[in-house]
């Protein structure tokens, strides 16, 4: 860190940051989290689908029902996926790397001293984001 030392507002503004940071972090771990649970469903939905198919006899009708069924449930599970999680999870994750880059551009170039981060630190209280 160069250049002059930030001042106690500086600090509590980054602070603040820090918290905005840890709450999108939280999202995008929980989206991530979302995401990867669906793509499994996928994935079980995709095997199971393929299972029946190989056993399933043409003259069967309420397993060829069945098996309509979790198709319909494939290609609307994997819509959800394409057209709403994925793309929110993209934006959280992009919106957290631009914070974090300003959080860093500002934050982390120059030096704080103790007295000023403690200042900065008692009875914090950031604006709801």
């Amino acid at each position: 860190a160069t250049g002059p030392a930030m001042t106690t507002d500086e600090i509590r503004v980054c602070l603040c940051q820090e918290q905005a940071l840890e709450q999108k972090r939280s999202e995008a771990d929980t989206q991530a989290a979302l995401l990867d649970e669906r793509q499994q469903e996928l994935n079980s939905l995709d095997a199971e689908i393929k299972r029946q198919a190989a056993a399933l006899p043409s003259s069967d009708q309420v397993g060829q029902q069945v098996l309509q069924d979790l198709i319909r449930q494939q290609m609307a599970l994997r819509n959800m996926i394409q057209l709403q999680i994925r793309p929110s999870y993209n934006t959280l994750v992009s919106d957290l790397r631009q914070r974090v880059e300003a959080y860093n551009a500002q934050c982390t170039a120059r030096p704080r001293y103790a007295l000023d981060a403690q200042q900065a630190a008692a009875n914090l209280v950031c604006p709801v984001p």
